[in-house]
């Protein structure tokens, strides 16, 4: 914040000014001013009078009022007003312009080159909301532009200004009043959207700054020249603080670089892989060495269970469920969409693990509730809240009735007598399934079913 500007005036009980400092009479613009209420409008006049007049010998007071400047522009002003104890000596009066100290408080909010808030407003504003109880869900992400670098070499510094504003016009225009931007350093932004807790609506807020920002700068040959990347998620559920959204937010516009840059990603936890209990992301490297040693124990599985023939299907199971934190895997027959066999994870006293044989009745579903869901992938993840219930209205109520979150379903075609596998999460599961762990329960599905000794 600016230095508070300060002037000095001595005056006497009738508002004559007996003495004042030079930057006062700069300040006013007139050196002939005598009287204050030359310069104090009259609505204000009354009670600076009633102030000077109530001030006793050696005693002091604050009075609030409003000076005409050089250019006619009233502002207002703090008065600390003291009287000497010597009844014949001038009042002092040290005058603090409250006016421009706000206005360099509204300045410091805004970022000088960009118009948006600046990196310790939107900071701030961000904290606060994260501080309201009950919390309050709002979208959280950071922007940066692509290769921007480049841009600076290519064009030079003064069109990289350009750019950053443009940017930053772009994402304010779209968030409009869902929201607010600021920039955080050099080509970076944070976006706020504190009005906007619905994907959909999330996601076409996102395309719409990128899609404008990639059209501005398209050149004659139809390449883009510039284009912005994002990385978020929504606020309190996946992060409980600041600290901890920012690094999540951060992974995720790193992963959006990673895969190609002109992209957003929102942080969806069974693709993206876990926060840590501590509210702290994982590492890259971290989620490599765990999805390394989980690819590793598969293949010393189905080495045992396929070659050596060492172990049954159900330890190979128990195995499975244990490392991936699932709950329950069905074998389903083709035509007659009854389990004849299935196994249940349940959770003793003593916080061990424990597995039961089980049924489970799919009697209500049909096959062709399940066939439009293989159209390239021999493995499909249901989850209940993205469900499109219109599209499988049976399977979606199977969901809800059985009460699972997450289904990963893999239909067993290399085989005549084909089927399905379903490994099951059950709604206070806590289990987070990212591709690797997807693509590790699609090989060992595989595997199964070329055994021959599915049930």
């Amino acid at each position: 914040m600016g230095k508070i500007k300060s002037y000095f005036v001595e005056i006497d009980e009738n508002l004559n000014i007996l003495n004042s400092s030079e930057s006062f009479h700069a300040y006013i613009g007139q050196s002939s001013v005598k009287n204050l209420d030359m310069i104090v409008p009259p609505v204000d006049l009354d009670g600076l009078r009633d102030a000077v007049l109530a001030l006793e010998p050696g005693q002091s007071s604050l009075s609030c009022f409003r000076v005409r400047d050089n250019d006619g522009a009233l502002s207002w002003f703090a008065a600390t007003m003291e009287k000497h104890v010597n009844p014949d000596k001038n009042i002092k009066v040290a005058l603090s312009d409250v006016q421009s100290m706000k206005n360099d408080a509204e300045q410091e909010c805004y970022d000088k080159m960009t118009g948006v808030y600046s990196k310790s407003a939107i900071i701030e504003y961000a904290q606060n909301l994260m501080k309201k109880s009950p919390p309050v869900n709002f979208y959280f992400f950071l922007m940066d532009i692509d290769n921007f670098k480049s841009v600076n070499d290519t064009l030079g510094h003064m069109a990289g200004d350009d750019v950053i504003i443009e940017v930053a016009k772009i994402a304010k225009k779209h968030l409009g009043d869902k929201g607010v931007v600021g920039r955080i350093g050099g080509d970076e932004f944070m976006l706020v959207l504190e009005k906007v807790n619905q994907e959909p609506e999330l996601r076409e807020i996102l395309m719409e700054i990128r899609y404008e920002i990639r059209e501005k700068y398209m050149d004659e040959q139809g390449n883009k020249t510039v284009t912005a990347s994002m990385g978020g998620a929504l606020f309190p559920d996946y992060a409980k603080d600041y600290d901890s959204m920012f690094q999540l937010s951060d992974k995720m516009l790193y992963l959006a670089k990673t895969k190609g840059r002109d992209r957003h990603i929102i942080y969806t936890p069974h693709i993206h892989g876990k926060v840590l209990y501590d509210g702290k992301v994982m590492t890259i490297a971290q989620h490599m060495l765990i999805n390394n040693q989980k690819s590793d124990m598969i293949m010393e599985l189905m080495d045992k269970f396929m070659m050596k023939r060492t172990i049954s299907l159900n330890t190979a199971l128990e195995k499975m469920l244990v490392t991936y934190n699932l709950d329950e895997v069905y074998f389903l027959g083709e035509d007659s969409f009854i389990s004849y066999f299935g196994l249940k994870k349940i959770t003793d006293d003593a916080g061990g693990n424990r597995f039961e044989n089980d049924s489970l009745d799919l009697s209500a579903t049909l096959p062709e509730d399940f066939h439009p869901m293989f159209n390239t992938y021999p493995l499909k993840v249901v989850n209940m809240f993205h469900l499109q219930r219109e599209n499988y209205p049976k399977f979606s109520t199977f969901m809800v009735d059985n009460g699972f979150r997450v289904l990963v379903v893999y239909h067993r075609t290399l085989t005549r007598r084909g089927g399905y596998i379903i490994f099951a999460s059950n709604t206070n599961s806590s289990c987070r399934l990212a591709e690797t762990d997807f693509a590790d329960l699609t090989y060992f599905s595989r595997m199964v079913e070329l055994s021959g000794r599915c049930p």
